[in-house]
Order: C-alpha cells, then sequence, then structure tokens
C-alpha cells in the first residue's frame, strides 16, 4: 500500500507542476474570459489530482520484469486513457465545438504527458548512470 501512495503521490506531483505551467501559458493567452475559476478551476484541481493519481499507479508496471517497451506502452496508455476521460468528465474536451478543438487538445495533453515521461525517464538515466560510475569506482 505504501508502494502504491508513493506512486501516486509522485504522479501527483508531476501532474500539478504541469498543470500550473499550462495555467500560466493559458491565462496570459486568453485572459479572464477563456480561463477558469471559482468551482470550475476546483473541478480542474481534483481531475489534475485524479490524472497525476492514475499517471503515478501505472508506473508501478516499471517494477516487473516486462520488456521495457511494453511497460512504457503500459503505463502511458493506462495514463492517457485515464487523463482523456477524466479531461471528457470535467469539460476539458467539449464535442459542442466540433471535432478538431478536441482533438487539438488531446493530442496537446498527450505530448504534455510524453514530455513529462521523457524528463523523468532522462533523469532516472542520469542516477542509473551515477551508480554505476560509483560502483566501478569501487571496484
Amino acid at each position: 500500500m505504501k508502494t502504491v501512495l508513493g506512486a501516486a503521490w509522485g504522479g501527483i506531483k508531476v501532474a500539478c507542476i504541469v498543470f500550473v505551467i499550462l495555467c500560466m501559458i493559458l491565462g496570459f493567452m486568453g485572459g479572464k474570459e477563456v480561463f477558469a475559476s471559482g468551482a470550475q478551476m476546483a473541478l480542474s484541481c481534483i481531475a489534475i489530482l485524479v490524472i497525476g493519481a492514475g499517471f503515478g499507479i501505472a508506473s508501478l508496471i516499471y517494477l516487473t520484469e516486462l520488456p521495457t517497451g511494453l511497460k512504457v506502452l503500459i503505463h502511458m496508455g493506462t495514463g492517457i486513457i485515464i487523463m482523456l476521460a477524466v479531461s471528457i468528465a470535467v469539460g476539458w474536451i467539449d464535442f459542442k465545438n466540433g471535432w478538431k478543438p478536441c482533438l487539438a487538445f488531446a493530442l496537446m495533453q498527450i505530448a504534455a504527458a510524453f514530455i513529462a515521461w521523457a524528463v523523468d525517464w532522462a533523469q532516472a538515466r542520469r542516477a542509473a548512470k551515477r551508480m554505476n560510475e560509483r560502483i566501478a569506482e569501487k571496484e
């Protein structure tokens, strides 16, 4: 249970950072007319917590002995399905405006998810390299 909660918390931290950055960008781009406030902002914050927990818990797949490509597919596939479902549920993806804006927003979300994953992967790779170097120095 501690591992699951830790993974969920890790995902929530990343999701919150991405959310705050995107809020700033959207806020500056759209101004008061476009940006969420009040209950919609609270709902958006809850949505981000759910999305972050979904990606975080799905990351536990990396603890298995599956091939790396399959791990990434399961992790990102699960996270993206959760992200898109939550986005539809809270109205970020609204089909009333047609499918093109929905597709554009979904692709933006998927790109943000993969960028966050790539940053995390690069950090883990650097940490592993440093550990291997330290082990080699001791030998």
